[in-house]
């Protein structure tokens, strides 16, 4: 074997990362998103994770024992990081401005992150997984905005504003899925304009 080869091949075994745990998997997380907006879903390698990382194979084995595991970690970060964003945009807000603002942010945030945009709307070739993504999102993105207008002093009963919502989350994949051929109407104005006619008076 090659002098540089073995010695390479050396180096990759001897992989440490000494971070704590807690910074390590932040340290995963950050590889596999960075992996998954790069490649897609299909193409990601998980060994690339890992050296993107810093931490050996079995490292980040421990953490994320399969490709779906690791996305779901990334996909629960995105979204978690998404909702406090839309936590902002809204804040201070009554109910039906809040659904205005919530629409438009969320219609944006998908739109222009390239990760969440990849696993919400693009991956369909990994469906299995992504359908889980998904879901995931719009399951997290309902009972945040829910409660975000529960706050803003919406009145009605828990499960309406619940199931209100999860039509306004899913109107937003939908139409970032198959956006009108009209492209005016992707516009912020026209956006906020639909909510504002359509969608908030759902909210009361």
């Amino acid at each position: 074997m090659d002098a540089d080869v073995a010695a390479e091949s050396v180096r990759r075994r001897k992989v440490r990362n000494t971070d704590s745990p807690a910074d390590q998997n932040a340290a995963i997380l950050a590889a596999a998103a960075a992996e998954f907006t790069e490649v897609g879903v299909r193409r990601a390698n998980v060994d690339e994770v890992a050296r993107r990382a810093g931490v050996s194979r079995s490292t980040l084995y421990r953490r994320f024992p399969n490709k779906e595991a690791l996305l779901i970690g990334v996909a629960e970060e995105l979204y978690e990081n998404g909702m406090v964003q839309l936590d902002s945009a809204v804040r201070g807000l009554g109910p039906k401005e809040a659904v205005v603002e919530a629409f438009a942010a969320g219609a944006a945030m998908i739109s222009d992150d390239p990760l969440m945009r990849r696993l919400v709307l693009t991956d369909h070739d990994m469906a299995p997984i992504t359908g889980t993504v998904t879901a995931l999102f719009i399951d997290i993105a309902t009972g945040r905005v829910a409660s975000t207008l529960r706050s803003a002093g919406a009145q009605m009963p828990d499960e309406d504003l619940l199931e209100a919502v999860e039509i306004h989350v899913r109107l937003v994949i939908s139409f970032l899925e198959t956006p009108a051929t009209d492209e005016s109407r992707r516009e912020p104005d026209r956006v906020r304009a639909f909510a504002e006619k359509f969608l908030a008076p759902m909210i009361w």
